[in-house]
């Protein structure tokens, strides 16, 4: 009976009026409510009446950025001048941000939601990544255009195609290229796009009908060309990698057409390296891995990071810069084999930190899930990092070889290291290196 209720109250408020601000269902502001899948990302906020769609997970200001973070972030660029790759940082500003202010005004939020606070956190992140060399647009600016309407779906978690589009002429501008005002009069935004929704799949689990697909305007990014590429005397374009999540890889394939946008607003050629579900750094370490930054392909690489995963975590960038630190010709100072498994194992091994710039552990068989390292220095004092590696990367670009860079780490003696693969069946073979 609950659920047949259920269905018949999202079915009046789909259908009344914008003046009745309703949400879909109040099953969904209720995190008792929610399925369990949803009850970390919950409760939702809605307005029938604009479409809209907001999950809790959303508001939360994940943008403080530590003196850490910016040292890492140092080395991550040092690695890519290195190659002679510039790296630049293409950050998805809060969704909130461009919610209708009828419709937060609707939703009700709690009083510890403060919009203000998700904007300044997320300009003074940008500033912060600018100051630490790496270029990147800040896209909250975007919230105050005309523009802004449709950078957002309303029951989808993502950028629209023109979002990307407009997102991609703002890195451009910031890039000392066309400003963004010339690259958009250049895209062609007649065609239509249409969104499911995850949030609308969201509404459909919880009050029992799925609101309208959503239509909205898309892009068409003609064919490059002149004359000369005609007659087949076009000289070769530069190219670049785009790293990054299902913002660049949805339903894995370039939906969004920000690998498009790319090619089409630098004059460039795009191989699109994203990965959907990669997080911070499934995508990036296996395009380190891979050796295709060091073959010496690609002028720039484009780091696309959703506001859910912001590069403020410290324990993803030290695995980032560990992967970029690995040269495969490095001969390690030291090496130890042991075995690892769900259980910490613990091992007796004393250098100073300054003597050890990474540590890379090679497990036998794991090249997925966690590992975790902890150092423990003559004090007792410890620092842990958690590494990740997703199985939503490719088989063939998965790898046994677990880095972490020791940028920052507070200077001691270390005496001890722990490990563990906290979902390890049994125990495998490991290999840890040490490198100066």
């Amino acid at each position: 009976m609950k659920r047949i209720v259920t269905q018949l109250t999202l079915v009046a408020a789909m259908t009344c009026s914008a003046a009745n601000a309703d949400p879909y269902c109040a099953d969904l502001i209720s995190q008792d409510q929610l399925p369990k899948k949803y009850q970390k990302r919950g409760p939702f906020y809605s307005d029938v009446a604009t479409g809209w769609i907001v999950g809790q997970d959303q508001f939360k200001n994940k943008y403080d950025v530590s003196a850490e973070a910016e040292i890492l972030w140092r080395g991550i660029t040092a690695e890519f001048d290195k190659h002679g790759v510039e790296l630049v940082v293409l950050a998805a500003p809060p969704r909130p941000l461009f919610a209708p202010q009828s419709a937060i005004d609707a939703m009700d939020l709690p009083a510890d939601v403060k919009m203000s606070d998700l904007d300044d956190g997320f300009s003074a992140y940008i500033a912060a990544l600018n100051a630490a060399g790496i270029t990147a647009p800040d896209l909250s600016t975007i919230a105050a255009d005309a523009s802004s309407a449709d950078y957002y779906f309303a029951r989808d978690t993502h950028w629209t195609p023109m979002g990307a589009g407009v997102s991609v002429a703002h890195l451009n501008a910031a890039m000392g290229r066309a400003s963004v005002s010339d690259s958009m009069a250049r895209i062609d935004g007649s065609a239509t796009y249409e969104e499911k929704g995850s949030l609308a799949g969201v509404v459909k689990d919880v009050c029992g009908a799925r609101p309208d697909i959503e239509t909205v305007p898309a892009p068409q990014y003609a064919e490059q060309g002149s004359a000369t590429s005609l007659l087949g005397d076009a000289p070769e374009l530069d190219k670049i990698a785009l790293v990054g999540t299902s913002f660049s890889d949805r339903y894995q394939s370039d939906a969004y057409q920000v690998a498009g946008a790319l090619a089409f607003v630098m004059g460039a050629s795009v191989d699109n390296f994203a990965v959907t579900g990669g997080g911070l750094v499934g995508s990036i370490e296996a395009f380190v891995r891979s050796g295709a930054l060091a073959n010496g392909d690609y002028k720039t690489v484009v780091w696309e990071t959703p506001y859910s995963a912001p590069l403020t975590h410290v324990d993803g960038l030290r695995q980032v810069l560990g992967a970029l630190q690995t040269n495969d010709e490095q001969v390690p100072a030291d090496t130890l084999d042991t075995r690892i498994g769900k259980d910490w194992i613990s091992i007796d091994h004393s250098f100073p930190v300054t003597d050890v710039r990474r540590l890379e552990i090679e497990t036998e068989h794991t090249n997925t899930g966690h590992l975790v390292v902890e150092l423990i220095d003559a004090k007792g004092g410890k620092t842990r990092t958690k590494l990740v590696k997703t199985d939503r990367v490719s088989a063939d670009l998965r790898h046994t070889k677990w880095a972490v860079a020791l940028d920052d780490v507070p200077e001691g003696q270390i005496v001890r290291i722990k490990l563990r693969l906290p979902k390890a069946k049994s125990q495998e073979v490991a290999i840890v290196r040490f490198f100066d």
